[in-house]
């Protein structure tokens, strides 16, 4: 283990730690701004403390010890998946993800990300045998795909999805043939090509979702609503935006879930254009540190873990960005660190200080 000392001080990457916290005390000015309640970012203010708790905690623990406990972490993380589907499970807005134990509720989703991300890169830094064979491929696909079903069935379309982000990523790092790259890419372009007809004629709330932004004329005026209220906000904040507390889409109701999944919508709306830029070059230089992290570990494990964990929070940006901006369907996902939500909170900093744990011991055997 490595101790609290002047190299773990001297090695701690203090840059992604300040940009993650930079990040995290935006989303609880805009929480507030856009919910006065102050009881929701004094929440978010708890899970940033917990957080930093977490990170610290998983810095000094040597990633490899986590590692090497990955397949129980998974086993946990499934069972935890499992319990959603049961009577302990909660339905909040469309999706059965909340997993309550008396008045303490969280969303297991969020963990198991990190633990199937844990035992991919346990499984695969152990296959020396590259490029990657079949076999390899299928068994890591069933690690990917029990915890992806189960989430599916709670309905969490967006969640289910997130896990496709870093198998991609890890199994391409790993030694994955450009030929299964190129077919997989066929077969995604075959599928959406062949459902487009389908999608424009379906009534189902997924296929109005996805009318909502592509086909708006033949979506239902309901399902365009936040849709429409969201664009608003974004283009209503100009070059400099309003100001702090100047979202009129946002605390006056227009916008749903605006402390939560578009909690972007109102930052736009209250900083303007370079204000979100900001915060998104904000993201890229977190994701950025996250890859050189991975660049720079000596260790395929480590390789394959901070490069699971960057595709993850990858994916988040880029599909809460794109639903707040109406570029992608509406799927409830939190933009990292910035929506409220303890969950996502803790869940992302465990993965920070995964990714830093990584970078402490990168010259150490």
């Amino acid at each position: 283990m490595l101790g609290i000392n002047r190299r773990y001080l001297s090695d701690f990457d203090w840059p992604l730690l300040g940009i993650a916290m930079a990040i995290a005390a935006f989303g609880v000015l805009e929480i507030s701004s856009a919910e006065p309640n102050p009881g929701l970012w004094r929440r978010q203010l708890v899970g940033i403390g917990i957080g930093l708790f977490v990170i610290f905690v998983t810095t000094v623990l040597d990633y490899r010890r986590i590692v090497n406990l990955a397949p129980y972490l998974y086993v946990i993380g499934v069972i935890l998946l499992a319990l959603v589907l049961t009577p302990l499970g909660k339905e909040v807005n469309g999706n059965r993800s909340w997993l309550y134990f008396g008045s303490f509720g969280f969303q297991p989703s969020e963990f198991a990300k990190l633990f199937t991300i844990l035992l991919l890169a346990y499984y695969l830094s152990g296959v020396k045998k590259r490029p990657l064979d079949l076999r390899t491929i299928i068994i890591a696909g069933m690690i990917w795909a029990l915890p992806t079903a189960l989430v599916f069935l709670e309905n969490d379309t967006g969640s289910a999805l997130s896990y496709s982000s870093f198998l991609v990523a890890m199994l391409f790092l790993a030694g994955l043939r450009w030929r299964w790259v190129i077919a997989a890419l066929g077969i995604l372009v075959l599928a959406v090509t062949f459902s487009v007809p389908y999608v424009k004629t379906c009534k189902s709330y997924k296929c109005e979702r996805i009318k909502a932004v592509y086909w708006p004329e033949l979506a239902e005026k309901r399902f365009r609503y936040q849709n429409d209220q969201s664009e608003i906000a974004v283009g209503s904040g100009g070059l400099f935006g309003k100001g702090l507390r100047g979202s009129t889409q946002g605390t006056l109701g227009f916008v749903p879930e605006v402390h939560n999944d578009f909690i972007y919508a109102v930052a736009s709306e209250e900083w303007g254009f370079l204000g979100s830029f900001l915060s998104l070059t904000l993201y890229l230089l977190m994701i950025s540190r996250l890859i050189q992290i991975a660049r720079r570990s000596r260790e395929r494990v480590g390789v394959l873990l901070a490069a699971g964990v960057a595709a993850l929070l990858l994916y988040h940006v880029t599909v809460n960005v794109g639903m707040v901006v109406r570029l992608l369907p509406i799927m409830g996902i939190p933009l990292p660190l910035m929506s409220s939500g303890l969950t996502s909170v803790v869940a992302t900093s465990f993965g920070l200080g995964l990714a830093i744990s990584i970078r402490l011991r990168r010259f150490v055997n």
